[in-house]
């Protein structure tokens, strides 16, 4: 039997295992024996090498992924363990380091082990570039110019105001690229922590506050509905805030796109909008309002949603059929469908459309391993 045909056997294999439950603990050591044996077989020991929580004590000299936070791309390195559903945990400058500087010698299952390039060879295949690719993927958006003021134009008698919500749950690297772009829209951001584990909190705290963000942390995950109303309901406290867009975390935003949000704000014709333009949710038609080309959709997904205050409180709160990450894969209806489908005063149940401006917002992760919701996507276009 071919080396080839063997590898793609193990992988066809290893995937079936996944799908079941009781094959979790054993192919987790089946990874990590892989990953100790890799190691132990160098012919000098590796000094400093960057390693997740569940490897530092194994591995001599090893440091912490939350030391990422600390140093950047300055943090020495002589080699990095990346577990590959676990690079979120990780600063997005130390990825790029460890993507520019080190070559991947080692991949199986969940550990990658890169090396100083010029060193040993580098293992090649389809894995090796998927992996590659999110790494380059992880690394600073495009600089993003701080767009002019936003005007303040008027609800009735009273200014209108706006106010950002982001909901992030342990991905520190994907608020690390992601809130610089959503502060310099020029709006206050909330940030809303849906019980990260401890470093990522406190790395989450951190972004916040070199970012210029208000933190606020649930004390547990208690899932996405649950980071939506308590979020929500903490930006409405403040009665001069009108209109609310709630970003994910994992989401690059076009410097212009509050400006061309506000062009179209109609609390009546059009309470609800969003920047992301999703293949899955179909238009119903495209038409060009105010000069703007966009696309009126029945349904949106969660990843960017802007409308006025009065529409969020006609759906909350929102119902929150699971508790935690990730959410079931069967079941009742999730955040998204509520707000836009299913509450009882939704765009749909009020016989309005979702108004959809594309090429606003993109999300920049889409690999299964990225997902608190194990969800597969493919990559969203450049905006």
């Amino acid at each position: 039997m071919s080396a080839g045909l063997a590898s793609r056997l193990l992988y066809r294999a290893r995937r079936a295992l996944q799908r079941q439950r009781w094959a979790a603990t054993p192919l987790a050591e089946w990874d990590r024996w892989r990953l100790l044996r890799a190691l132990q077989r160098r012919p000098r020991p590796l000094r400093r090498v960057l390693a997740p929580a569940e490897l530092v004590s194994d591995v001599a000299d090893a440091v912490p992924y939350p030391r990422s936070f600390e140093a950047g791309a300055d943090l020495a390195l002589g080699a990095a363990v990346l577990r590959t559903d676990h690079v979120q945990d990780i600063d997005r400058r130390t990825l790029a380091a460890v993507r520019e500087r080190m070559v991947c010698t080692h991949l199986a299952g969940r550990y990658a082990l890169f090396e100083p390039a010029g060193g040993r060879a580098a293992v090649t295949g389809p894995e090796v570039d998927v992996l590659l690719d999110r790494l380059t993927a992880g690394r600073p958006g495009e600089p993003a110019h701080r767009p002019l003021p936003v005007p303040r134009a008027r609800d009735g008698d009273a200014p209108v105001r706006r106010a950002v919500l982001v909901t992030t749950y342990a991905r520190p690297a994907a608020l690390q690229r992601s809130l610089p772009q959503i502060v310099a829209l020029g709006a206050p951001v909330v940030v809303l922590d849906d019980g990260s584990p401890p470093d990522a909190r406190e790395a989450n705290r951190a972004i916040c506050a070199a970012a210029g963000a208000t933190y606020l942390g649930l004390p547990e995950n208690r899932g996405l509905p649950t980071a939506y109303n308590v979020g929500l309901g903490f930006v409405m406290a403040d009665p001069s805030v009108r209109w609310i867009s709630c970003f994910q975390d994992d989401v690059d935003v076009h410097p212009d796109a509050l400006t061309r949000l506000i062009a179209l704000e109609d609390a009546e014709a059009r309470p609800i909008l969003t920047g992301y333009d999703a293949d899955e949710h179909p238009p119903v038609d495209q038409v060009e309002i105010a000069g703007i080309a966009i696309k009126r959709k029945r349904s949106s997904p969660a990843v960017h949603l802007h409308a006025h205050v009065d529409y969020w409180a006609g759906v909350m709160p929102i119902p929150s059929p699971y508790v935690g990450a990730p959410k079931p894969k069967r079941g009742p209806s999730m955040e998204d469908w509520w707000i836009v489908n299913h509450a009882p005063r939704s765009a749909e149940q009020r016989e309005i459309l979702v108004v959809c401006i594309p090429g606003l917002v993109r999300t920049f992760l889409w690999h299964r391993d990225d997902s608190t919701w194990d969800n597969e996507n493919q990559p969203d276009p450049a905006l």
